[in-house]
């Protein structure tokens, strides 16, 4: 009779451990800080916004800022200029209304930033700038120069314009020698780029190369900092050289050269209520928890509602840097919120050193044009493609309809 009672009894304590360790293992950490709401909005999302590239127009030459410095210095003027605009009405134009001969400075934000988080990066209390639209895009910010002087915000299907009553810093732009640039001319008819009408600046192409994780220390600290309870983490190492971290229900992927993959697959609270500007705070609390500084990146994209939203962030370096994945071109950072949880990101770490410069020029940019017989082109830019271990300098070229990258060394497609 003992027996059958001690086996009982050690059938219940195995079958009690097992639970727990069940719930423990499937259920841990459900309420980690990607999850709560109980903190304030820390970011500050001046620090992460800021254009793309800014390009300035006169008289049928452009001139494209590529350091970052300056695009930067030019943004900080701009912005207290916005702040300062108070008595002056909103007006929408159509594009019909764009008179596109003049002095212009276009400045560019990715695939749009919506306006309530430009708002909340300006901090407006008292602006025009604020009966914008709810939930519109704006892609580019135009400064129109001349006898009638306006700031322009479109997503290129709607205008809002502010008339500019001191236009002086503007254009003291016109004619400035920057530390780096881009000259380039376009035909007038059409916004076409003619054949022999592009001319570039010379100056060396320089090769760059990411360090990615030297020593498995840093996948330590990550892991340590994205995993509320390092003790139920279970550890895998792939022949790659990659880790795969695994508490049961999230799981984080750090490749060598520098890549991160992450995802969450437990159900979101439908008791959260995350706005835009919170989730927000949430993508960029999780890429400081992966060693990236918030200062060193901006937001170039913003797309979801409801809750759920994804974001996609770029190198402050003096050109965009896109990484090339599985044949397709994007942002270096993306990451998607729901409801406040980190659902999944892919995130490109950087840590890039110099390697010297490439021996030859830029692939001509006029006859890459004609070659691939691109005649509706709206924009053309330097930007680097990360093919996983080096930033290639490539063309980054947007037609009416399609956008492409083209190697700047050999002018093929990417």
């Amino acid at each position: 009779m003992k027996e059958h009672v001690k086996t009982a009894v050690l059938i219940l304590l195995v079958s009690t451990s097992l639970y727990f360790s069940y719930t423990l293992w499937t259920s841990f950490p459900q309420k980690s800080f990607f999850m709560t709401k109980s903190t304030p909005v820390s970011a500050d999302i001046s620090d992460i916004l800021r254009p793309s590239s800014v390009i300035i127009e006169s008289s049928g030459t452009s001139v494209d800022i590529t350091s970052s410095n300056d695009i930067n210095s030019v943004w900080m003027s701009t912005t207290k200029l916005l702040k300062e605009i108070k008595d002056t009405a909103l007006s929408q134009l159509s594009k019909n209304d764009l008179n596109h001969k003049g002095d212009f400075v276009h400045i560019y934000f990715g695939k749009g930033i919506t306006d309530d988080l430009l708002k909340n990066a300006l901090k407006l209390s008292d602006s025009p700038i604020l009966k914008i639209g709810q939930d519109s895009l704006v892609k580019e910010i135009i400064i129109k120069l001349g006898a009638k002087s306006q700031i322009i915000f479109t997503d290129y299907n709607s205008y809002y314009a502010i008339d500019l009553k001191d236009s002086s810093y503007f254009l003291s732009l016109i004619n400035k020698q920057f530390q780096s640039s881009m000259n380039y001319s376009i035909t007038t008819t059409g916004d076409v780029y003619g054949e022999n009408t592009f001319a570039v600046k010379s100056f060396p192409l320089k090769r760059y190369a990411n360090k990615g994780f030297e020593n498995d220390t840093v996948y330590r600290t990550i892991t340590k900092n994205v995993f509320v309870n390092i003790s139920v983490v279970r550890e895998i190492k792939e022949n790659n050289g990659s880790y795969i971290y695994t508490d049961g229900v999230r799981g984080l992927r750090l490749y060598k050269n520098g890549l991160i993959e992450y995802f969450d697959t437990t159900t979101t609270s439908s008791k959260l209520t995350f706005g835009r500007v919170e989730s927000l705070d949430k993508a960029v609390e999780f890429i400081k928890a992966l060693g990236i500084d918030e200062k060193n990146v901006y937001l170039t994209s913003v797309s979801g509602s409801s809750g759920d939203y994804s974001f996609a962030f770029n190198y402050d370096y003096d050109y965009p840097v896109y990484a090339l994945r599985n044949g397709d071109i994007k942002e270096p950072i993306y990451v998607y919120v729901s409801n406040g949880t980190i659902k999944s990101a892919i995130v490109n770490y950087m840590d890039i050193y110099y390697a010297g410069e490439y021996n030859s020029g830029f692939y001509d940019i006029s006859k890459l044009l004609k070659g691939h017989k691109l005649d509706d082109v709206q924009f053309i830019g330097m930007v680097y493609v990360f093919d996983g271990n080096e930033l290639i300098p490539a063309w980054h070229v947007k037609t009416q309809t399609n956008e492409y990258f083209f190697s700047a060394l050999d002018g093929k497609i990417m």
